[in-house]
């Protein structure tokens, strides 16, 4: 399947099928089911049919936005499950602008593409239980368990 071009269409003109399948390198068959999917025409226009280019440009950019996934911060898009999971642990690897890594589900490849600017995903280590006496000089815990003693 290869990508459409937006930019081939104007803004400001109007096609009919024929100009849009040449303009987009597409067959008339698939302006046809777009239009059944729901790429407006120009109203009265029964022979040619008429499609604003503006119209084209907005159904274009909605059918390329329903394909995105967004990812969370430790998440990656796993090919196999077409879906965002988590990574196993240990198995990330960095390479130049993406890091790869192994489905924690399915054990499948998967990728993050990352920018330089952007901070380095890593996957957050597990939490772990603290005491809450661990924060209190061993002086205070003796305060606080002879209180204790002398309560009871």
């Amino acid at each position: 399947m290869t990508r459409i071009n937006r930019q081939k269409i104007s803004g400001s003109m109007s096609y009919t099928i024929k100009e849009m399948s040449d303009c987009l390198k597409i067959n008339e068959k698939t302006c046809l089911r777009w239009i059944e999917n729901g790429l407006s025409i120009v109203p009265d226009s029964k022979r040619p049919i008429l499609i604003l280019g503006s119209e084209i440009k907005n159904f274009l950019r909605k059918k390329d936005s329903k394909k995105k996934i967004k990812l969370k911060r430790c998440e990656f898009y796993c090919f196999t499950c077409k879906t965002a999971r988590n990574a196993k642990q240990g198995s990330i690897k960095k390479l130049q602008g993406q890091k790869t890594a192994l489905c924690r589900v399915c054990g499948g490849k998967m990728c993050r593409i990352f920018k330089s600017v952007q901070k380095d995903y890593m996957i957050r280590p597990l939490p772990t239980q603290m005491s809450i006496f661990n924060d209190i000089p061993n002086n205070r815990q003796n305060d606080k368990i002879t209180i204790k003693n002398n309560l009871k």
